[in-house]
């Protein structure tokens, strides 16, 4: 080990040349781990609106584009994010959350 230092420590271009290997191999192993959840199949029956807690939509890096719903009981559900009944949710999640920021900055006022 130390024999492999003192060549390296005496040739600045290696020492150079070996960060950058790992530094690539580092970045190629991050980038490696594919996105959380992808929709590939999506539901073709609208989700009850009082049903859903929350939504989010699948990463870019997934072939197709979804939205996620998770349900009261825990499920995620995969919808297609164009279905008007999807946006119809989406949209009355995002009024409600406007609505909990409104409040809540209206009572912090006071």
């Amino acid at each position: 080990k130390i024999t492999t230092m003192m060549m390296m420590m005496k040739n600045p271009i290696m020492l150079v040349a070996c960060t950058l290997l790992f530094s690539s191999l580092a970045v190629l192993a991050s980038n490696s781990y594919g996105p959380d959840k992808c929709c590939f199949e999506f539901i073709a029956n609208p989700l009850p609106r009082k049903r859903v807690v929350s939504y989010r939509y699948t990463d870019n890096l997934c072939p197709t584009e979804g939205v996620i719903f998770k349900m009261r009981a825990g499920a995620e559900i995969c919808a297609n994010p164009s279905a008007e009944w999807a946006k119809n949710i989406i949209k009355s999640k995002e009024d409600a959350n406007a609505e909990k920021v409104n409040n809540s900055e209206s009572e912090k006022s006071f």
